[in-house]
């Protein structure tokens, strides 16, 4: 009998919506392996399910990104998202690259290559918030603003 609550309130907190409309800025990002901190101006702007990005790669050359996006998870300040799409600007760089799962592929030796990851933020106010993104090889920390 007690499982049933704890089910409807994972069933209130987790679901599959489309996010509200926002940009954001991370000016750092490091890579989890490396430790390493990086100026990156990893840069995005959503509108409903769909989210474009900017950032300066490793390479140091401009890297544009084209997602889907969608809320998983909302409690109190509280929001979660996922990301999935694909990159253009590391120019085949990523082929055969470690650390990176099916890097050997032909995902990965074409001008575009594949991205997915997860957002977590935290709303400061009404519409200014924190937001750490992580993808599997970089994290950033920085701030959204909701539209």
């Amino acid at each position: 009998m007690l499982l049933f609550p704890i089910v409807g309130l994972a069933q209130s907190k987790f679901h599959w919506e489309k996010p509200e409309n926002q940009i954001s800025y991370a000016p750092y990002t490091t890579h989890y392996f490396r430790g390493d901190l990086a100026v990156s101006h990893l840069s995005s702007a959503n509108y409903g399910w769909v989210e474009v990005g900017y950032f300066i790669n490793s390479y140091r050359d401009a890297t544009v990104a084209l997602c889907y996006k969608t809320e998983v998870f909302e409690a109190s300040r509280w929001t979660g998202h996922l990301i999935i799409g694909a990159l253009y600007g590391y120019h085949k760089n990523l082929h055969h690259y470690p650390n990176i799962p099916f890097s050997s592929t032909i995902l990965f030796s074409t001008e575009f290559t594949p991205i997915g990851g997860a957002t977590i933020e935290y709303q400061v106010t009404e519409r200014l918030g924190l937001k750490a993104t992580f993808v599997p090889l970089v994290g950033g920390v920085g701030l959204n603003y909701k539209l």
